[in-house]
């Protein structure tokens, strides 16, 4: 599978050539318009680290999409495991590099590009701080194209590439190789985060670059920029948003007899693989227009959205609350009652739109068809 043919935008026509810190200045702003559930505290550690390398190694070459043949290995970059415990337990600066160089161990041959496992908060920047620290260039573009929680929901998966062998660093110096994982990399590697202190840096998907072109999301990291030298609500313009609703939030309702990893015997997903977060149902009161009563469902992310007990929008595309002050994403489990929001959708990259991408990206989670008519009631 690959993905379909991109038509060039404004992001593409301004893509710049390299990333000083001027740019990333702007990544580190468009990087969290998509973002839900970014820690502040964890968000500023990943930008000075960003900004550490840039200073120590100079500015980043971003390689386009179609530059991509005749490239040889490139490996995909991400951060595993919670946010918040980067802030807590501070990086020692290498752990991109050596999950690099693990992977190239592996492979038998040195990488030649990093890319983005997504560009949303703290993996925009990694992905940057890596290609600086290991003096490649970044690819522009990704392997979601959106976020979505588990390794293995990319779409580098759908069209057929492995996430192993990949590698863990962590901040306490140590490196964890997977050289073949099957179908089970989140249960191998969750474990390992968690015993590593709660995150780590993991470096797979190791492909070359023809590969990777037929693949990725592209022109992602131009598009954060693009969208981080803007302002207001033109920030969300290179993602061409559909409004759902505007109105006040009227309830949250959250798990009360979830177990520790955050789902409920009684829940319609427990059996599910296990997702980070708890589920949660944010009730939404239009106060304009047909004034329907909108219910989303997340567990992590909004999954889908009910108006009036009807499907409005459902993954793979992202939706998204946002504050109707500051046009801020509002997350989940930050949400309070009575806040007054506007209810957006950003659509998915064509590859999520397949049986096959929409099978992935509801891996672990619920779909609409999943859910009796008790769970629509308000």
């Amino acid at each position: 599978m690959s993905v379909a043919p991109h038509t060039a935008g404004p992001a593409d026509r301004a893509r710049p050539r390299s990333l000083t810190a001027v740019e990333l200045e702007h990544l580190a702003v468009g990087a969290r318009v998509l973002a839900v559930g970014t820690e502040e505290s964890a968000y500023r550690v990943a930008l000075d680290w960003a900004a550490a390398e840039l200073a120590a190694h100079g500015p980043v070459p971003l390689l386009p999409p179609d530059q991509l043949d005749g490239v040889g290995l490139c490996v995909a970059v991400t951060l595993a495991g919670a946010s918040a415990a980067l802030a807590e337990q501070l990086p020692a600066g290498d752990e991109p590099v050596k999950a690099v160089r693990a992977v190239e161990r592996l492979v038998g041959r040195p990488a030649e590009a990093v890319v983005a496992l997504n560009t949303a908060a703290e993996n925009a920047l990694i992905a940057l701080a890596t290609a600086a620290r290991c003096g490649l260039p970044l690819v522009d573009g990704d392997g979601c194209g959106r976020v979505l929680p588990l390794l293995e929901q990319t779409v580098f998966t759908l069209a057929g590439a492995a996430p192993a062998p990949l590698a863990l660093s962590t901040p306490g110096g140590d490196v964890v190789t997977v050289e073949s994982a099957g179908s089970r990399v989140e249960d191998l590697v969750r474990p390992l985060v968690l015993a590593a202190g709660g995150w780590s840096v993991v470096a797979g998907y190791p492909m070359d670059g023809a590969e990777l072109a037929r693949c990725l999301v592209p022109s992602t990291v131009s598009r954060a920029i693009a969208a981080g030298a803007a302002t207001g609500p033109e920030r969300f313009a290179p993602w061409r948003p559909r409004r759902l609703c505007r109105g006040r939030i009227a309830a949250v309702e959250q798990s009360t007899d979830a177990d520790e990893e955050g789902f409920g015997p009684s829940h319609p997903w427990a059996d599910a693989v296990a997702l980070p977060s708890r589920p949660t149902s944010v009730l939404v009161a239009e106060n304009e227009g047909l004034r329907r009563r909108f219910r989303l469902e997340a567990h992590n992310e909004v999954l889908f959205a009910l108006a009036d007990g009807a499907v409005a929008a459902a993954a793979p595309d992202q939706i998204l609350i946002l504050s109707a002050t500051d046009k801020g994403v509002v997350d989940v489990e930050r949400a309070v009652p009575g806040t007054e929001v506007e209810v957006v959708v950003i659509e998915a990259a064509p590859a999520w739109h397949t049986p096959q991408g929409r099978a992935l990206a509801r891996l672990g989670g619920p779909g609409p068809a999943g859910l009796g008519a008790g769970a629509v009631a308000w």
